[in-house]
């Protein structure tokens, strides 16, 4: 099962400083406040409850859709990024 801790998304600055930031959160309340789809609600509850979440397609696709929403173009770029390294680190 290929995991992401979305309380642990590293995000580059202008300057190439980085920083671990926590977005679980913030993503699991624009999920939870935007949707009108029982599934998407449900993966809010639970990102609000546990930031690591499997990394099904569903999951994914809602993740970025809402990221995309929500966050500022880094923010999206650091999301995405951790995606595809989860993705890439975890092959079967």
């Amino acid at each position: 099962m290929k995991t992401l801790d979305l309380s642990k998304i590293t995000i580059t600055f202008l300057n190439g400083e980085t920083k671990v930031v926590d977005t679980s959160k913030e993503l699991a309340q624009a999920i939870f406040q935007n949707t009108r789809i029982i599934a998407e609600h449900n993966l809010a509850l639970e990102i609000y409850k546990n930031p690591v979440i499997e990394l099904t397609e569903g999951n994914i696709n809602t993740i970025k859709f809402y990221a995309e929403k929500e966050f500022r173009a880094f923010g999206q770029v650091a999301i995405n990024s951790a995606i595809e390294a989860a993705m890439e680190s975890q092959k079967d």
